[in-house]
């Protein structure tokens, strides 16, 4: 299945969180950024083109990876025969992407992916 048909067969409601979601997580960042370097020695503009549009740009494009992450893993998931079948590579797969998924849901996937590590876990 190509990702053309993967997107032309999720429902409606699949978009419309999609859209929803990640323009929550977006305009939370910007918020966040606001807050941050309210006292930055920046002008506006600088500060908009600085942080706000990466910002933006980065929890959107996450979001809808995610989003797309668990719409693969629900496709994989629906066309396997048998559990008892699965290959080492497909659970593997499969784990990846519904972590991916859940974490970009609920908002830790960029600040993981901004951290390079598990949080909580120490680093060298």
């Amino acid at each position: 299945m190509s990702i053309c048909e993967l997107l032309s067969a999720m429902p409606w409601w699949y978009y419309a969180a999609l859209i929803l979601f990640s323009l929550y997580y977006a305009v939370r960042g910007v918020v966040s950024e606001v807050v941050n370097y309210r006292e930055a020695p920046f002008s506006k503009a600088q500060k908009v083109i600085i942080f706000y549009i990466q910002e933006f740009l980065f929890k959107i494009i996450f979001t809808a990876s995610s989003f797309l992450s668990l719409a693969i893993a629900y496709k994989i998931f629906s066309s396997l025969q048998s559990l008892a079948d699965i290959s080492a590579g497909t659970a593997v797969l499969l784990v990846f992407l519904f972590v991916w998924g859940i974490l970009g849901l609920s908002g830790y996937l960029t600040g993981l992916i901004l951290a390079g590590k598990f949080p909580g876990i120490k680093g060298s």
